[in-house]
C-alpha cells in the first residue's frame, strides 16, 4: 500500500502542471461513519485533475474493526474549469479490513474500480463543497471465520468473489490552496 502511495506522489510531482491549484479535502459521510479520511487533489490541466484519498478506521461504533485504504482518481471537469461545477471521475480502490460482525470475523482485502459523478459548489476563493457518488466493481478475498473456527495453515482465504458497491459516495469539504 505504501509503495502505491509513493509511486502516485512521484507521478504527481513530475507531471507538468499547468494550473497551479491544489486542494485538501475530507468526505463528511465517511467521517460520520467513523472512518477518518483525507484527500489531496491537484489540477493537471484546465479540465483535468488527479485526486488521492486515504482512509483508516478502528472500532467503528464499538464494533471490533480495523480498515485502511487508498483511492486514487482521475477527474474530468465538464464546466471547462478545474475545481468548478460538474465533473466525471474514474478511479480505483485498494483496501484492507479486519472486522467482527455478529459471531463472524472477516479479515481480507478488496480491489476495484469505479465511475463517479459530482458537483463542486464554490463557497469562497478557498472553500467549496463537493457532492459526489458513483458505482464500482470490486473483487474481495478474505478469511471468514466463526468465533471458534481455525483455518488450516495452507488456506489464507476461504471466501472471495466480485460485488458491485457504491463508489466515492459522499459530501466533501474542500480547502483550495492556490
Amino acid at each position: 500500500m505504501k509503495k502505491i502511495l509513493v509511486v502516485l506522489m512521484l507521478v504527481m510531482a513530475i507531471m507538468p502542471v499547468k494550473a497551479q491549484m491544489l486542494a485538501l479535502k475530507t468526505n463528511a459521510l465517511m467521517d460520520v461513519a467513523m472512518v477518518p479520511n483525507i484527500g489531496l487533489e491537484i489540477a493537471t490541466g484546465n479540465k483535468t485533475s488527479l485526486c488521492a484519498n486515504g482512509f483508516v478506521s478502528w472500532n467503528i461504533y464499538g464494533m471490533k474493526a480495523k480498515t485502511y485504504g487508498f483511492i486514487p482518481e482521475f477527474r474530468y471537469w465538464l464546466s471547462g474549469n478545474t475545481f468548478s461545477k460538474l465533473f466525471l471521475g474514474v478511479g480505483a480502490t485498494l483496501a484492507h479490513y479486519d472486522i467482527d460482525i455478529s459471531e463472524n470475523n472477516y479479515n481480507g482485502s478488496t480491489y476495484g474500480a469505479g465511475l463517479n459523478i459530482g458537483y463542486d459548489y464554490w463557497l469562497s476563493d478557498h472553500f467549496s463543497v463537493e457532492f459526489h457518488g458513483g458505482v464500482g466493481m470490486y473483487y474481495y478475498h478474505h478469511a471468514r471465520t466463526g468465533k471458534n473456527d481455525i483455518l488450516p495453515e495452507n488456506q489464507a482465504y476461504n471466501d472471495r468473489g466480485w460485488t458491485v458497491l457504491p463508489y466515492q459516495l459522499g459530501i466533501s469539504f474542500v480547502y483550495i490552496i492556490k
